[in-house]
């Protein structure tokens, strides 16, 4: 069951300052990278929900920060 990205920024403990930048880093008009909404958003999909696949958590095969924002346009 896919949930919508504003249950998803709730679940990952996000601020509300912090939802309210995130249309303009899936668009990038702002880097992501390095920010607390990054980091809340990494810890919850790879750790709390499971989602993030394990080579891509740790920039093996594929970036963090790229897979975050593509899994949120979906």
């Amino acid at each position: 069951m896919m949930i919508d990205n504003l249950q998803t920024y709730k679940l990952a403990g996000m601020t509300a300052e912090q939802i309210a930048l995130m249309p303009r880093y899936i668009n990038g008009a702002l880097d992501f990278y390095g920010t607390p909404a990054f980091d809340r958003l990494f810890e919850y999909f790879a750790f709390d929900a499971g989602e993030m696949p394990y080579g891509t958590a740790k920039a093996r095969d594929g970036m963090p920060d790229e897979w975050i924002l593509e899994r949120l346009q979906e």
